[in-house]
């Protein structure tokens, strides 16, 4: 009797063990999930800051327009201080109503800019008048001389760049055509010029 109930006790100790070891090692299998997933969260935050701290936007200024225009534009140098390529995807600011695009100018005729601006690895990327730019545009309102403008980027990853005091400045165009009220050709109006011109020279021919 006295051996059956040592071999009983026995079994329920080997068995008492396996449990315990069996919840310690879900217990660990939990807390490398959780740490695992903290430290994913906290690699892609960090990705995010590193790219968003890593660009600059210098020399920045903003073309001054009356209450005779809806649109103007922004320019100015970014600066891709990282490692990796930098998608500018699009920007905000503070005017009522307003609507934000990516432009360039191609053969004189404005338009929005596929995929945005790409910045190399540790190159510059500039905006221009007749070049690529930022533009404001449906906003009716005066943009005075004198002023200063904050606008925020958009990066391909989701971070933005906080962009303060960018002055407003009177500037003459580039080589971009103006319509008659101001407007820039190659948002509607220039794409009809240039199909009516086109079928003009159709029927000459």
């Amino acid at each position: 009797m006295f051996t059956r109930g040592r071999i009983a006790l026995s079994v329920l100790a080997v068995s008492a063990l396996t449990l315990v070891g069996c919840a310690s090692g879900d217990e660990d299998a939990g807390t490398t999930a959780a740490t695992t997933a903290a430290e994913t969260t906290t690699t892609t935050t960090a990705e995010a800051v590193d790219a968003a701290e890593g660009v600059t936007f210098t020399e920045g200024v903003v073309r001054a327009k009356g209450t005779d225009k809806e649109m103007t534009g922004i320019f100015g140098t970014f600066t891709n201080n990282t490692d990796e390529e930098i998608n500018v995807v699009g920007f905000d600011a503070d005017f009522e109503g307003a609507s934000f695009e990516l432009h360039e100018v191609v053969d004189g005729v404005m338009q929005m800019k596929p995929g945005g601006f790409v910045i190399p690895a540790g190159e510059t990327y500039e905006l221009a008048p007749g070049g690529d730019h930022m533009m404001i545009m449906d906003y009716v309102d005066e943009i005075p001389a004198g002023d200063v403008v904050d606008i925020t980027v958009e990066l391909s990853d989701g971070s933005t760049i906080d962009v303060e005091d960018l002055p407003v400045r009177t500037m003459n165009p580039g080589d971009e055509n103006y319509n008659q009220d101001g407007g820039l050709m190659g948002h509607e109006s220039g794409v009809q010029e240039q199909e009516q011109e086109q079928s003009g020279m159709e029927e000459q021919n």
